[in-house]
Protein backbone atom coordinates (compact mmCIF):
# COMPACT_ATOMS: atom_id res chain seq x y z
CA UNK A 1 0.00 0.00 0.00
CA UNK A 2 1.33 3.44 -1.13
CA UNK A 3 1.75 5.90 1.95
CA UNK A 4 1.17 9.27 1.15
CA UNK A 5 3.49 12.52 2.38
CA UNK A 6 2.45 13.99 5.04
CA UNK A 7 1.39 17.69 4.73
CA UNK A 8 3.95 19.58 6.80
CA UNK A 9 6.51 17.30 5.53
CA UNK A 10 7.60 19.89 2.83
CA UNK A 11 7.40 22.47 5.24
CA UNK A 12 10.12 20.99 7.30
CA UNK A 13 12.43 20.60 5.21
CA UNK A 14 11.57 24.38 3.65
CA UNK A 15 11.98 25.70 7.65
CA UNK A 16 15.31 23.73 7.53
CA UNK A 17 17.06 25.54 4.80
CA UNK A 18 15.77 28.64 5.92
CA UNK A 19 17.27 28.19 9.19
CA UNK A 20 20.28 27.08 7.72
CA UNK A 21 20.27 30.15 5.34
CA UNK A 22 19.80 32.30 8.49
CA UNK A 23 22.67 30.92 10.14
CA UNK A 24 24.97 31.32 7.20
CA UNK A 25 23.69 34.79 6.81
CA UNK A 26 24.76 35.56 10.16
CA UNK A 27 27.93 34.01 10.39
CA UNK A 28 28.46 35.96 6.89
CA UNK A 29 27.97 38.80 8.62
CA UNK A 30 29.42 38.74 11.80
CA UNK A 31 33.12 37.70 9.71
CA UNK A 32 32.15 41.16 7.61
CA UNK A 33 31.69 43.24 10.51
CA UNK A 34 35.22 41.55 11.79
CA UNK A 35 36.78 42.56 9.06
CA UNK A 36 35.45 46.33 8.76
CA UNK A 37 36.51 46.59 12.01
CA UNK A 38 40.14 45.26 11.65
CA UNK A 39 40.64 47.46 8.73
CA UNK A 40 39.25 50.34 10.57
CA UNK A 41 41.70 49.53 13.36
CA UNK A 42 44.39 49.23 11.24
CA UNK A 43 43.45 52.63 9.51
CA UNK A 44 43.21 54.43 12.76
CA UNK A 45 46.92 53.22 13.82
CA UNK A 46 48.59 53.86 10.40
CA UNK A 47 46.72 57.99 10.86
CA UNK A 48 47.90 58.17 15.04
CA UNK A 49 51.30 57.27 13.28
CA UNK A 50 51.29 59.19 10.83
CA UNK A 51 49.83 62.64 12.74
CA UNK A 52 52.44 61.96 15.26
CA UNK A 53 55.23 62.03 12.47
CA UNK A 54 53.92 65.24 11.40
CA UNK A 55 53.88 66.47 14.47
CA UNK A 56 57.28 66.23 15.19
CA UNK A 57 58.04 67.60 11.92
CA UNK A 58 56.24 70.49 12.77
CA UNK A 59 57.91 71.16 16.14
CA UNK A 60 61.57 70.39 14.52
CA UNK A 61 60.55 73.29 12.00
CA UNK A 62 59.36 75.61 14.53
CA UNK A 63 62.27 75.25 16.62
CA UNK A 64 64.61 75.53 13.24
CA UNK A 65 62.89 78.65 12.40
CA UNK A 66 63.20 80.27 15.97
CA UNK A 67 66.66 79.59 15.91
CA UNK A 68 67.39 80.89 12.85
CA UNK A 69 65.68 84.17 14.16
CA UNK A 70 67.87 84.08 17.57
CA UNK A 71 70.98 84.06 15.24
CA UNK A 72 69.40 86.50 13.03
CA UNK A 73 69.01 88.94 16.08
CA UNK A 74 72.04 88.42 17.51
CA UNK A 75 74.14 89.30 14.29
CA UNK A 76 71.95 92.41 14.06
CA UNK A 77 71.14 93.79 17.24
CA UNK A 78 70.03 97.49 16.37
CA UNK A 79 68.26 96.57 12.93
CA UNK A 80 66.31 94.12 15.12
CA UNK A 81 65.00 96.73 17.53
CA UNK A 82 64.89 98.91 14.49
CA UNK A 83 62.39 96.47 13.07
CA UNK A 84 60.34 95.94 16.19
CA UNK A 85 59.74 99.70 16.77
CA UNK A 86 58.58 100.42 12.90
CA UNK A 87 56.31 97.50 12.96
CA UNK A 88 55.35 98.58 16.65
CA UNK A 89 54.54 102.06 15.02
CA UNK A 90 53.19 100.77 12.12
CA UNK A 91 50.25 98.55 14.28
CA UNK A 92 49.91 101.62 16.52
CA UNK A 93 48.62 103.89 13.14
CA UNK A 94 46.56 101.13 11.76
CA UNK A 95 44.64 100.71 15.09
CA UNK A 96 44.37 104.40 15.62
Amino acid sequence: MATAKAPNSGTHSTRDKLHKAYNLAGEAAHDTAEQVKARAHDTAENVKVRTRASVEQGKQRAQDVAERAENSIKAHPLVSVGCAFAAGWLIAKILK
